[in-house]
């Protein structure tokens, strides 16, 4: 068994807390920080490792924008703007859904006819994101329930990101940000960009001279960054800590009649959580500053 890429903690260091100087248990040892670094992954809702990530944001009107994932280590783009690229409509008005999703890789189409029968396609984004728009609508307007109408030209890669809508109940409207010159800085903590005035931008929910809108839309900020930490080397001491808990935990506990939730006994009473991190304090409070930003 080895550590996993999204490991928090060395299996060195969590023998030395934890006092154990055999190699008989390295093994398991190793599984139990593979699965407690996703636990709390998962808890947090947030990858700790470095990655890039494209992500698109609500505007406040405000000059500063949380990034959800830190530490930033590099950022490659910053746009803003909703141009519309192409619009989604049914040309079945008996279908009983259809939907379209703008995922990363994929637009991804689903169709349920009139008598319950589910069709679905998909249109592969190359790696490069090099696909038009225009090229799209012309694939979605092959596959049947479906009919697209294009607005101004893109490519694939700067297609907004959307969830399932069903355009038996609504247009579905796919955009993109329509300007690029954004003037920003990256604030100290690694975690805050922050746009600054230009001759021609002022932030705070107003169009400018040049009509440019203001980040003070729906999904209406593009942020490309690379962030997280590069290296255990580089994971917090309280991160990896709240890690170390949990295998200490794990690892203790294993010999233990896990089907038992509660028992009673005169005025003596037991209750066991099922969830480590809901059942240690510390641990909920040391991973409390690490819990995803969604706005």
């Amino acid at each position: 068994m080895a550590l996993a890429d999204n490991a928090l903690v060395s299996l060195a260091d969590t023998k030395t807390y934890m006092g154990i100087t055999s190699s008989t248990d390295d093994a398991l040892l190793e599984r139990l920080i593979n699965a407690e670094s996703t636990r709390i992954e998962n808890y947090c809702d947030r990858n700790f490792r470095q990655q890039t990530y494209r992500e698109a944001y609500n505007g406040s009107g405000q000059r500063r924008l949380r990034l959800r994932n830190f530490p930033v280590s590099a950022v490659t783009r910053v746009a803003i703007g909703n141009k519309l690229a192409f619009t989604v409509t049914s040309d079945t008005a008996t279908d009983l859904r259809a939907v379209i999703e703008v995922q990363d890789d994929r637009i991804q189409l689903t169709r349920h006819d009139s008598s319950g029968t589910k069709t679905h396609t998909h249109f592969q984004f190359t790696a490069n994101g090099n696909e038009t728009a225009a090229g799209l609508v012309s694939q979605i307007n092959s596959f049947d329930g479906f009919n697209a109408t294009l607005g101004t030209d893109c490519l694939s890669e700067d297609l907004f990101r959307m969830g399932g809508v069903n355009v038996m109940l609504n247009s579905a409207q796919i955009y993109f940000p329509d300007r690029d010159d954004i003037p920003y800085r990256i604030h100290d903590d690694r975690a805050t960009l922050e746009f600054v005035d230009s001759a021609d931008m002022i932030f705070y929910g107003r169009r400018t001279d040049a009509g440019l809108p203001m980040p003070h839309t729906f999904a209406g900020i593009r942020v490309d960054y690379t962030a997280g930490y590069d290296g255990l080397t580089e994971i917090p001491a309280d991160l990896a800590q709240a890690c170390i808990k949990l295998v200490q935990y794990a690892y203790n506990d294993r010999k233990q009649n896990n089907t038992l939730a509660s028992e009673s006994i005169g005025s003596y009473s037991y209750s066991r959580s099922q969830d480590p991190i809901a059942a240690n304090g510390e641990v909920a409070a040391l991973l409390a500053q690490y819990v995803d930003r969604k706005s």
